[in-house]
Order: structure tokens, then C-alpha cells, then sequence
């Protein structure tokens, strides 16, 4: 169970964040840049960037402190 897990899984190494051209309805597009060169358009509703941005922000706490 846990190789079929993985087989749909992608590391995705974020090399480059950029905002996307084009803004939606009350949400965000951001790039997102891989270290392979891949890329992809992260669409965000206004409840879904808020809660991205809770959780990186808890993980940077964890890791360098308040």
C-alpha cells in the first residue's frame, strides 16, 4: 500500500515562487518553479491562500522560532 502511495506522488523542490499573471475572483495564482524546471499555477480561493498561509507560517515557527 505504501509504494502505490508513492507512486502518485511528485517532490516538488520549489526553486522559484512568482505571482501569476492573472488574478481571480477574490483568490490568487501563484507559479510555482521546480528544480527540475517544471511548473505549476497554484489557484487559490481567498479561504484557501489564508489557510497556506497559516501553515507555512507554523512550519517557519517550528523551525526558526516565533
Amino acid at each position: 500500500m505504501g509504494s502505490d502511495l508513492n507512486r502518485h506522488t511528485h517532490e516538488f523542490v520549489v526553486t522559484d515562487v512568482q505571482l501569476a499573471d492573472n488574478e481571480t475572483d477574490g483568490g490568487v495564482m501563484l507559479m510555482l518553479t521546480d528544480a527540475r524546471g517544471g511548473r505549476v499555477r497554484l489557484h487559490l480561493n481567498g479561504d484557501m491562500a489564508e489557510l497556506l498561509r497559516e501553515r507555512v507560517a507554523f512550519a517557519l515557527d517550528r523551525i526558526t522560532g516565533p
